[in-house]
């Protein structure tokens, strides 16, 4: 008992120095012509991963990824290395969901209402999803290795707090050209700052088709 309260209590104390020293960065994500683009998956890797990221990610809470009127829901999840997702299926029918990408591959069968339990998903990476019922259903899980990350909002933009360091800014979106799908961009962050990522090539186009 007393090894567990000294490690919660040094574990507190370290997650409080990284709040204290942390920068509001933001993030602005733009197509190209420059307007902004939502629900680009955008996220900061830390050159030195090994004290920020076993302490911040310490903790993970199961994420959901629902099918909701035939479709994934959300369209785009991202989560940490190392979480477990579950997948309810909210609609009236049943789905069989599967993947085979290598960053995770998996089959939940013919199922309704809950899975049997959640997929822990500990390699990073891009992972697509969909149903062996119905071919116009995708969805998509994105796995990285770092506590800052997430999707940007309908203004292109995302903000995280990130300790003071130097980092790797990534993004991602499954229409993303070839030119655009590997983006880094070095990051020293010493204060307050703004970075804008300009989307070189269009995207691709969305496949739509919805059957019965």
């Amino acid at each position: 008992m007393i090894r567990i309260a000294k490690r919660s209590i040094t574990t507190l104390m370290i997650l409080s120095c990284f709040a204290t020293q942390a920068k509001n960065t933001t993030i602005r994500v733009l197509d190209v012509n420059k307007q902004p683009l939502a629900n680009i998956v955008v996220y900061v890797e830390p050159e030195n991963k090994s004290t920020v990221i076993q302490q911040v990610l310490s903790d993970r809470p199961i994420a959901t990824m629902d099918q909701v009127n035939r479709q994934f829901l959300p369209h785009i999840l991202v989560v940490n290395k190392d979480t477990k997702i579950d997948f309810p299926n909210s609609d009236k029918i049943k789905h069989h969901v599967y993947s085979f990408s290598s960053a995770k591959t998996f089959e939940i069968k013919l199922y309704s209402d809950k899975s049997s339990e959640p997929r822990l998903f500990d390699q990073a990476g891009e992972v697509t999803l969909g149903c062996n019922i119905h071919d116009w259903m995708l969805g998509y899980v994105y796995v990285v290795d770092t506590p800052w990350f997430g999707t940007t909002d309908v203004q292109g933009n995302i903000n995280f707090e990130v300790p003071d360091g130097k980092y790797t800014l990534k993004t991602w979106h499954p229409l993303f050209q070839e030119v655009d799908k590997f983006f880094s961009k070095k990051l020293d962050i010493t204060s307050d700052s703004q970075f804008t990522v300009n989307i070189k090539a269009a995207m691709n186009p969305q496949y739509s088709a919805y059957e019965e």
